[in-house]
C-alpha cells in the first residue's frame, strides 16, 4: 500500500535525519570542522540498521575505481571519505556566498569582494585532489589485482533465473512446472559444460526437513532425467516442531545446499540475517507472543553459524563457496563473518528479487553487492530470480550481468581466490570509529578550554557581524574626557512626563 511505502521511506530516511542532527551538534557544541562533523554524522547514518542498507559508496559501484580503499576501510569508510569531499565542496559554496559553516553558518562573514572567491578555491581544490586520488589509487589497485589473478584456477558456473512471480512460488499448484523449468534451464547450462549450476533463493519449490542428506527420488527429484548436477540450490528447510507457550510452531530456515549427481545433499547453509518485516519481526526472538501475532503458525528463523558449501573437483582445486543469502550480500558484517570463519575462495549470492519487480531495488541491490567483492577481495556470482544475475570480480568490476524478466541461464567463469584476509575483513570498522571518536574528542576538549569562564556553551547564531560590530562599538571605552552617560543622554530624545517627545 501507499501508506507502507511512506512509512518505509520515513524509516529509511531517519538515519540521515540523525546524521544531520549530529553534524549540527558537533558544529555548534564541539566546534568541529564541517568535514569532521559531517564525516561522523555519515558514519552513524550508515551504521544504523535499516531495512535496506543503502550507502553512498554502494551507489557509486558502477565506477569501482573510486571504491578500492574498501579493502582497508570498508563500504562505510569509503562513504565517510565521500562525505569529507562533499563537506569540502559545501565549504567552498559557503565561501562563495560570503558565509561560513559552523555556529554562524547563517550569518554573513562580511568579507571583502575579492575574498569569497579566494576562500572558495582552496576547499574546492582539496575536494578535487581527494576524488582524483581515490580514482588514481583505484585504477592502480585494480590493475595490480588483475595481474595477480593471472594463472589462478577458475570454475565454470551456470546461473539460473527461473522468472517466477513472488506469489506463484508459494502456490502448490505451481510447484510442478516451476521445478520442470529449473531442470530445463539446468540441462541447457550443463550442455555448455558448466561444472556447477546455481539456483536462486528458495527456488526449489518443495520444503525439505532440515538436516536431510538426500533429495527426494520421486516427482520432487532434483537430479536425473537429463540433469547431471552438481547444483547449489536455494530452498526452504523445515525445523522440528516446537511447543511454545502451549502452541505448536513449525519454523523453517531459508537455506542453501549442494546437491551432488547421486542425489546426496550437503548440510545446508542457513541464512544468518533475516530481513526485517519480510522474514522476521524485530524483537520476535525475545517476545514470542509478538512473533505469533504476525506469524500464526511459525515462521523463518535464522541460522546459527556460517557453513561453506564445498565442491571437490578432479584434477583442480576444490571450490569453497561462502553463501550470502538474499540481502546478506548488502551487509558488510555478514560478509566479514562468513569470510573470516570459512576462508571461502568464492562468494555466492542466491536471491529472489521478484518481490520488487518494476522498482529500482534489484539494481540498487546489485550495486551494494559489489562492495563485498572489494572488501573481501573475492569473486562474487549472483543467481537471482527476477533481478540482476551477475559475476563481479575481486576488483568490483561487473564482468557479466543479465536482468531479463524471462527465464534464462548465464555462464560465467569466476576465479577461485585463496588470498589472505583483507585489513577490513580482519578489523572491520573499528579503526575508523576510533579515529573519528578521537577527532571529535579533541575538538570538544579544545572548545571547552578556549571558552571563557561563564561564557554560554553556544554562540548566538542569530547575531550578524554587523550587529556584533555595532555592539562592540557601543561597549568600547570612551576617549579621555568623555562620559558615556553624557553621550547616551545626548543621543536620546527628551520626553515630557506624558511620554511625548519634548519640543
Amino acid at each position: 500500500s501507499y501508506l507502507s511505502l511512506v512509512l518505509l521511506a520515513a524509516a529509511q530516511s531517519l538515519a540521515w535525519a540523525l546524521c544531520a542532527g549530529l553534524t549540527s551538534t558537533l558544529l555548534r557544541r564541539a566546534r568541529a570542522p564541517l568535514e569532521l562533523a559531517f564525516a561522523a554524522g555519515t558514519m552513524v547514518a550508515v551504521m544504523i540498521p535499516t531495512v535496506f542498507a543503502w550507502t553512498p559508496a554502494g551507489l557509486v559501484s558502477p565506477w569501482p575505481s573510486f571504491l578500492q580503499l574498501a579493502d582497508l576501510i570498508g563500504e562505510r569508510g569509503v562513504s565517510v571519505l565521500f562525505a569529507v569531499g562533499a563537506a569540502l565542496l559545501a565549504r567552498s559554496t559557503f565561501a562563495l556566498l560570503g558565509r561560513s559553516p559552523g555556529p554562524r553558518a547563517l550569518s554573513s562573514t562580511n568579507l571583502p569582494a575579492h575574498r569569497p572567491a579566494r576562500a572558495a578555491l582552496f576547499p574546492a581544490l582539496l575536494a578535487a585532489v581527494l576524488f582524483a586520488s581515490l580514482s588514481l589509487h583505484g585504477a592502480l589497485r585494480m590493475s595490480s589485482i588483475a595481474r595477480a589473478g593471472q594463472g589462478l584456477p577458475s570454475i565454470r558456473v551456470g546461473l539460473v533465473s527461473q522468472a517466477v512471480g513472488p506469489h506463484e512460488r508459494w502456490d502448490r499448484a505451481n510447484h510442478g512446472w516451476i521445478l520442470r523449468r529449473l531442470r530445463d534451464l539446468t540441462v541447457d547450462l550443463e550442455n555448455k559444460n558448466v561444472e556447477l549450476t546455481i539456483w536462486p533463493e528458495a527456488a526449489y519449490p518443495y520444503a525439505l526437513d532440515h538436516g536431510s542428506n538426500r533429495t527426494p527420488r520421486d516427482f520432487r527429484a532434483v537430479v536425473g532425467k537429463g540433469v547431471r548436477g552438481p547444483i547449489l540450490m536455494g530452498l526452504i528447510t523445515l525445523a522440528p516442531a516446537l511447543k511454545v507457550d502451549g502452541a505448536i510452531e513449525r519454523n523453517s530456515y531459508n537455506s542453501a545446499a549442494m546437491v551432488m549427481p547421486d542425489g546426496s545433499m550437503s548440510p545446508s547453509y542457513d541464512k544468518l540475517q533475516l530481513l526485517w518485516f519480510g522474514e522476521m519481526v524485530p524483537g520476535g526472538a525475545y517476545f514470542p507472543w509478538l512473533r505469533r501475532i504476525f506469524q500464526k503458525s511459525g515462521g523463518l528463523i535464522p541460522g546459527t553459524e556460517p557453513r561453506a558449501l564445498t565442491l571437490e573437483r578432479e584434477g583442480a582445486p576444490a571450490m569453497r563457496a561462502g553463501v550470502l543469502n538474499c540481502y546478506e550480500d548488502t551487509l558488510a558484517g555478514v560478509g566479514r563473518w562468513i569470510t573470516t570463519s570459512l576462508r571461502p575462495n568464492l562468494l555466492v549470492n542466491v536471491t529472489n528479487d521478484a518481490w520488487f519487480t518494476g522498482t529500482a531495488e534489484p539494481e540498487l541491490h546489485a550495486r551494494l553487492a559489489v562492495m563485498r567483492s572489494i572488501e573481501l577481495r573475492r569473486d562474487l556470482v549472483r543467481a537471482v530470480n527476477r533481478g540482476v544475475a551477475s559475476w563481479v570480480d575481486a576488483t568490483g568490476a561487473v564482468r557479466a550481468s543479465d536482468d531479463r524478466s524471462e527465464p534464462f541461464g548465464m555462464v560465467v567463469e569466476p576465479l577461485l581466490r585463496d588470498g589472505p584476509l583483507t585489513l577490513y575483513a580482519r578489523f572491520g570498522d573499528v579503526p575508523l570509529l576510533i579515529g573519528l571518536a578521537l577527532g571529535v574528542l579533541f575538538f570538544s576538549f579544545r572548545s571547552k578550554r578556549s571558552r571563557p569562564p561563564g561564557a554560554p556553551s553556544e554562540p548566538d547564531s542569530r547575531g550578524s557581524p554587523d550587529s556584533a560590530a555595532s555592539t562592540q562599538s557601543s561597549e568600547s571605552p570612551s576617549p579621555p574626557g568623555e562620559n558615556n552617560s553624557d553621550k547616551s543622554s545626548a543621543a536620546a530624545p527628551l520626553e515630557t512626563p506624558e511620554g511625548r517627545p519634548a519640543e
